[in-house]
């Protein structure tokens, strides 16, 4: 009898913390109700393991408090960004007439994220993994003054080590050395990996560390960004983090498809401002020696916006874009995602652009290097099919980049997903390029690699087994946290 009432104790301790835990979610939730519903589900189907998931991911503390000093005190961005609003509208400086939508994706930068333009830029789309770390090396080997690295994940393996060599000869010839790592992300980097660079003389820093009791307000923000900046005046951005599976060396993976971004000239010093504000909420070391924004030399004419989104900022500047983007299209979105778990509000965007007659293409995972992402993602497609949204799913190997081209114009490059984490959650870099010739280059990549796909048959996807409709409706009931 006794381990019965026990039993009973510990059910009914646990569904009051359930409507404890629920009636909290209400109202922190207040604004989002499509994450209310969703941990409120949690909550019904897993009681358990839905307290236990809430704790650790979803009970953070407010925003406001938990990154008030987020940001350098001389913080240059929202300066230029205001500077510039004022010259858009008395005085084109950036843009040619006829371009109207642009110019409304240009303000909306400038004031939700604090994305200055820059026309002195040369721009080169580096297409998997060896482009991108040939050309890093050889851009880390000339370094002179500084080299700033940030990386979502870094691996001790092949290349993580190759790099780590040679930044400690960087280091130790003078070059002055500084590394971010996501404290999550990286956790598996070995200590005697980061005591080699330390002994050299390179600054480490850790971006939310997975430290008890501080990662339960923590666990959920990620820095999900991947940036590099040598001298100010070359920088790295894109989807491709350090480790040899973006090089195709991991037989688990195969062949890993991706995207990067290699910039010269003025975009570069964004990307520096990113890095020194991260620098700085980690470390509470100030830098703003003029040494780190060098003079420039002409080096293009690509117009550019990089816009650093993140839960630090007051709007959801991420998602407004693509979502304005998506709105201000006129013949064609072309969307490549590895992760495409949308809200309400992006489905209706695409919906909408679709049976406007606007052609919409999406090439998402067709081999999932994560499992309950990659089933959730297919619990959405049935309703854009019905619209006429092309859906294609990828077959050579991983697809992980993320890049949105519109009307052959525009487009977007960075390590943002198409999901509610990167728009609300990870601190995320994208670049906004204003280039017919960078779409060209960008639509002919995904041209190919919709010559190794296959297109989604809205019958075959609405007739699939009912135990996998069951385990894609679970998985989406997971949205908050993936």
């Amino acid at each position: 009898m006794v381990p019965l009432l026990w039993f009973i104790l510990v059910v009914l301790v646990f569904f009051l913390l359930g409507q404890l835990m629920a009636q909290l979610v209400i109202v922190s939730e207040s604004k989002n109700p499509e994450k209310t519903a969703s941990w409120l589900a949690i909550f019904a189907i897993w009681p358990f393991f839905g307290l236990i998931l809430y704790i650790l991911f979803g009970c953070s503390p407010r925003k406001a408090k938990l990154f008030r000093s987020k940001h350098l005190p001389g913080n240059r961005l929202p300066h230029i960004s205001y500077q510039q609003k004022e010259e858009l509208s008395s005085e084109d400086i950036f843009f040619h007439e006829g371009s109207a939508s642009s110019k409304r994706l240009a303000r909306l930068l400038l004031q939700s994220g604090f994305a200055p333009l820059s026309r002195n830029n040369r721009i080169t789309v580096l297409t998997n993994g060896e482009e991108k770390f040939q050309a890093l090396i050889r851009d880390l080997e000339s370094a002179q003054d500084h080299i700033h690295m940030e990386y979502y994940i870094f691996r001790a393996d092949q290349i993580g080590k190759e790099i780590q060599g040679l930044l400690i000869r960087k280091s130790r010839s003078g070059v002055k050395v500084r590394m971010i790592f996501d404290g999550l992300g990286s956790h598996n980097l070995p200590k005697t990996f980061l005591r080699a660079l330390t002994e050299a003389g390179i600054e480490i820093g850790w971006f939310f560390p997975l430290q008890f009791p501080q990662l339960i307000g923590t666990l959920n923000y990620r820095n999900h960004r991947k940036l590099v900046v040598i001298d100010g005046k070359t920088g790295y951005l894109g989807g491709i983090n350090v480790g040899d599976e973006y090089l195709s060396r991991d037989p688990k993976f195969g062949f890993w498809r991706d995207t990067h971004l290699r910039l010269e000239g003025e975009s570069v010093q964004t990307l520096q401002e990113t890095f020194l504000n991260d620098w700085y909420f980690i470390t509470h070391k100030e830098i703003t020696e003029e040494r780190y924004y060098p003079p420039l030399e002409p080096f293009g004419e690509s117009l550019t916006q990089v816009i650093a989104g993140g839960p630090d900022s007051k709007r959801e500047s991420m998602k407004e874009l693509f979502f304005t983007i998506l709105a201000t299209a006129q013949k064609e979105i072309l969307l490549t995602t590895p992760y495409f778990i949308p809200d309400e509000s992006m489905i209706m965007a695409l919906k909408s652009a679709a049976l406007s007659g606007i052609i919409v293409k999406v090439l998402v995972q067709g081999k999932p290097d994560h499992k309950i992402p990659y089933l959730a993602s297919s619990s959405y497609y049935e309703d854009l099919l019905s619209a006429g949204v092309e859906i294609y799913r990828y077959q050579k190997g991983i697809l992980h980049c993320k890049v949105l081209t519109v009307d052959e114009q525009i487009c977007i490059v960075g390590s943002a997903n198409f999901d509610i984490r990167s728009f609300q959650l990870d601190f995320e870099l994208s670049a906004m390029l204003y280039s017919s010739e960078l779409a060209t280059r960008l639509n002919k990549d995904f041209t190919l690699d919709l010559m190794d796909s296959i297109r989604v048959d809205r019958e075959d996807h609405a007739n699939r087994p009912v135990w996998q409709k069951i385990k894609e409706a679970n998985a989406r009931l997971l949205s908050p946290l993936l």
